[in-house]
């Protein structure tokens, strides 16, 4: 592949199935040319359950925008999301002679990759953390110090092989190859994130359909991540059970009512006499709010005690971004500025991505866009490296 050449991206979500393809502009810069998405059919919380069905989506809408942009795409991005997604800290040792040399650090990054994950797994990210050296940690350019034994410690996200590979065997069922795969939540950083944003020391939360993935990055690498298995689908059947609703009826209500809980909302909502039985039936505004400010709430909460336990929160001082559908919830900021604190925002696309400036909420494609980012910077050194670790070797040099 050349730099110039268009990069395409796909995301099979629990709620729509995306397609994107951008023209390269120059570096972190591009221009979306088309994308396009429909219902999922055969995932669930982010995985698929049926290959046959999940294949009819990605190729129909694979045909629409090859249609629509003229380009016949034969390879992707894949972002990759769900609770089978785990991350863990390593540490990599290596003796150095007296003093830390540029062939060490190389060493020690080479060696980084053997992350001994087990056969069941496949490495999806890999983010340096720090050095060592001796016993003194918190080490961040070693080069030149004196010592024995250097360490590095990173961050690795892993999935399950066999769900990255049923993803990957849906998009060549729907004769669309899967160039690289990546960490979901990494994705979503990318499209919103600013190299300032990244060392102010920021935490991106994207609310999917059947999961939600986040990531947290400070000193301008990423330090903490996960993916929960709790989305938008499980706000919808929060209202569904709590008011008698089918689960299209309490989808229609969740999108066009439902907030995070505030006082000023004390009116009921009225709902047609098609979604309730019984004409003219209602729903208490603050009863919908207290549903929905439940689920969403546990959720912060849960990333927030998480965050706290691997001894990173104190260190996201630039706030909290929210990306994906979830984040359209009307107050859910207010939501999450009570749990984590600071500064909290939905987010907004990086400079630099063109195409998007009429989409009425871009912050729900900040998966797919980072993706596409990712792929960008991944294109044109596939002839330098071996392909799954090109990605890390770039995010390793600054992200």
């Amino acid at each position: 592949m050349n730099l110039t050449d268009p990069v395409a991206a796909l995301e099979i979500g629990t709620t729509r199935t995306s397609i994107a393809i951008a023209e390269p502009l120059g570096p972190g810069r591009l221009n979306i040319v088309a994308k396009g998405d429909i219902p999922s059919s055969g995932v669930r919380k982010s995985q698929i359950t049926d290959i046959g069905k999940a294949t009819v989506s990605v190729s129909s809408v694979l045909k629409h925008l090859e249609s629509e942009s003229g380009y016949s795409i034969g390879h992707a991005a894949l972002a990759i999301s769900g609770p089978q997604i785990r991350t863990e800290q390593l540490v990599t040792q290596w003796q150095v002679d007296k003093t830390v040399t540029d062939n060490d650090l190389a060493e020690i990054y080479n060696r980084s990759f053997d992350t001994g994950l087990e056969d069941d797994r496949v490495l999806l990210d890999i983010s340096e953390l720090g050095y060592g050296l001796d016993g003194l940690d918190g080490i961040t350019s070693p080069k030149g110090m004196s010592g024995r034994l250097l360490k590095l410690r990173t961050l690795v996200v892993h999935g399950s092989k066999s769900r990255v590979n049923d993803a990957q065997t849906t998009a060549k069922n729907a004769k669309l190859e899967i160039s690289d795969s990546y960490f979901a939540g990494r994705c979503a950083a990318e499209a919103v994130l600013t190299p300032e944003d990244k060392t102010a020391g920021t935490l991106v939360i994207d609310l999917g359909g059947g999961s939600t993935s986040y990531a947290a990055f400070s000193d301008g690498r990423m330090i903490h991540a996960g993916v929960l298995g709790v989305g938008g689908d499980h706000v919808t059947n929060d209202i569904r059970l709590a008011f008698s609703l089918s689960l299209s009826q309490a989808e229609k209500v969740k999108m066009s009512s439902s907030a995070i809980f505030s006082p000023e909302r004390t009116g009921r909502v009225e709902v047609p006499s098609s979604l309730i039985s019984g004409d003219g039936a209602t729903i208490s505004m603050r009863a919908l709010d207290t549903v929905v400010n439940a689920r969403i709430g546990e959720l912060f909460s849960v990333i927030r005690e998480k965050l706290d336990a691997d001894g990173v929160l104190h260190r996201i001082g630039g706030g909290v971004v929210l990306t994906g559908g979830g984040a359209r919830l009307a107050n859910i900021t207010s939501l999450a500025r009570n749990i984590f604190g600071g500064i909290v925002r939905v987010g907004s696309l990086i400079p630099g991505i063109e195409g998007l400036e009429h989409d009425e909420f871009p912050a729900r494609h900040a998966t797919i866009i980072g993706a596409l980012l990712l792929e960008q910077r991944n294109t044109g050194e596939q002839s330098l490296f071996d392909p799954i670790t090109n990605i890390f070797k770039k995010l390793f040099k600054g992200q």
